[in-house]
């Protein structure tokens, strides 16, 4: 008899509108497993988060997320909104920019994700919260949280509904570019440590990469118990905010103590003067009006059936002391 515990949580318009039929396809690969799955199709944003928390409070003790970072990330909220404490999460990449599965080391390849998961090859990772007083119970994040130029290129790559991966975000850069955003004046405090800043792009990261190519943590690790935490010293120009986006496709960014600071941390909070900040959870709208921003480590937050995360080029890293 086939263990039905798999609940397979899928976008119908993922990997452009193949969802139904990827879901059959992940179906008979977990059947000739020995597993069966339950397959539960999204029909609206948010509809994964509240999936996944019904599949967890049902029972199920693995909840797969087919689908890119946004199916991921409403599946984490709805597993540890869930409050249930044994359950298993899988991911198989079918989406836009599948940043988180890269840097959990998932295959891209359907078969190969789907063995990972059967393995039993678990493990806990961190997880993020993010919380303003829009959000009082907060937003988890596994990959990374943005603030400032980052989301905003984000969010107009969402826009481009038949344009996928790298090249949206390039898109996106160059229109942002023609009007670069004014530097943000924020107080930002580290694990208890304030500094005042002008600012253009704050970074809390817990995998590497975002939108698809560019290495914004070239030194994080999914299970370390610490945020890697990046931004910017100063405002850029146009020039300025080329130069920065070169430098994140090498995570060279790290050694440049002039423009950028890179700090290990376990909570940030982001306190703007003026009510502007706009903000984003694993690629996922947080805030477009953002003005007190707190985000915390959850170490070991998570079970997440995964690989071994990709090796890349690591600049060497400056010591970085964040005072007063």
């Amino acid at each position: 008899m086939l263990k039905k515990d798999i609940l397979l949580i899928i976008n119908p318009n993922a990997s452009k509108g193949r969802g139904r039929k990827k879901a059959k396809q992940i179906q008979a690969l977990f059947r000739g497993l020995g597993r069966e799955c339950t397959v539960a199709y999204t029909r609206a944003p948010g509809h994964a988060e509240s999936l996944a928390r019904r599949g967890a409070s049902y029972g199920y003790d693995t909840i797969v997320a087919a689908g890119g970072d946004g199916t991921v990330n409403e599946t984490v909220n709805g597993i540890l909104k869930s409050g249930a404490k044994n359950v298993r999460m899988g991911v198989i990449p079918i989406g836009r920019g599948n940043d988180f599965a890269w840097m959990a080391g998932i295959p891209g390849n359907q078969k190969k994700a789907v063995r990972l998961i059967a393995s039993g090859n678990a493990k806990r990772i961190d997880a993020g919260l993010c919380k303003d007083t829009e959000h009082p119970d907060g937003m988890y994040f596994v990959n990374g949280a943005g603030f400032g130029f980052e989301p905003m290129v984000n969010f107009k790559a969402m826009e481009y509904k038949h344009i996928n991966g790298m090249l949206s975000y390039a898109i996106a850069f160059l229109s942002i570019l023609a009007h670069p955003p004014k530097p943000y004046s924020v107080t930002l405090t580290i694990d208890g440590e304030s500094r005042r800043l002008e600012t253009q792009q704050i970074s809390v990261s817990n995998g590497r990469r975002m939108g698809s190519a560019f290495i914004m943590a070239p030194l994080a690790e999914i299970d370390d118990s610490y945020f890697d935490v990046m931004y910017t010293t100063h405002g850029f120009e146009r020039k300025g905010l080329l130069k920065a986006v070169l430098a994140f496709f090498r995570g060279a960014q790290i050694s440049d103590k002039n423009d950028f600071a890179y700090i290990k941390a376990r909570e940030v909070i982001i306190k703007a003067d003026e009510a502007v900040v706009e903000a984003h959870c694993d690629g996922e709208l947080f805030s477009h009006h953002g003005r007190s921003i707190t985000i915390t480590i959850c170490p070991g937050a998570l079970e997440l059936f995964c690989g071994t995360s990709p090796s890349v080029k690591k600049p060497s890293m400056r010591q970085e002391n964040f005072q007063k």
